[in-house]
């Protein structure tokens, strides 16, 4: 073999590898950015999230299912989400799925005369209504496409196989408080009713080291 021949044998894995490698990579630094700045967010959170999510939207792959498609977007932030924490990443994947199913009509809650009414709007118009209204026309659009969540994983349920109907509501109610506890304990007015209802019950509230996990049943 000649010298010649012999560094075009050895040349061709490198370039290989050279153009595979960017093929991979989902990640916007700018979409890290904002998922840092939405942890560290006051009244803004929610904002930066939705922003992070729309900055992201364009690398969904719509060669691929859709439940697959935003789980592969959503995987390219693994450690965005390890440092910004459960709320910000549940808030972005309900983002990140309205805009993938764009066109899901989805019923909302709109303030009208008298209280509240229910209208339909697209998925993408959802992203930029209230909390409650993201995350439950996100849960709209899963059980739309097939992406709801199953229970069970094809185990045999143990007895009783569910919460009787009381205990469910308490636990959608417990649910429903914990996500929006962040921006509770951040809301000027809320923050000192939370404070003096604590002391009321002989608890005292402290901020934790930031970073700080719970280990135990609490953190289930």
């Amino acid at each position: 073999m000649s010298k010649k021949t012999e560094t075009v044998a050895k040349a061709t894995p490198a370039v290989a590898v050279a153009v595979a490698a960017p093929a991979v990579d989902l990640r916007n630094a700018a979409v890290g950015t904002l998922l840092a700045e939405a942890a560290t967010a006051q009244g803004t959170m929610l904002a930066k999230t939705r922003e992070a999510a729309r900055l992201a939207a364009p690398a969904l792959d719509s060669a691929l299912p859709v439940k697959e498609r935003i789980a592969a977007v959503v995987s390219a932030y693994a450690a965005d989400f390890k440092n910004a924490g459960h709320n910000i990443k549940s808030i972005f994947v309900d983002a990140l799925t309205l805009l993938a199913c764009s066109e899901t009509d989805v019923a909302v809650k709109v303030v009208a005369k008298g209280g509240t009414a229910e209208t339909y709007v697209k998925a993408s118009e959802a992203v930029d209504m209230s909390k409650h209204n993201l995350k439950d026309a996100a849960k709209q659009v899963r059980d739309a496409h097939g992406m709801a969540r199953k229970t069970g994983g094809g185990a045999k349920p143990k007895t009783p196989t569910a919460p009787s109907a009381p205990d469910m509501l308490h636990v959608d109610a417990f649910t429903n408080w914990l996500d929006m506890m962040p921006e509770y304990l951040n809301d000027s007015v809320y923050h000192g009713k939370i404070v003096a209802a604590l002391i009321g019950q002989g608890y005292s509230l402290n901020k934790a080291a930031k970073g700080k996990v719970v280990k135990g049943a609490a953190s289930a």
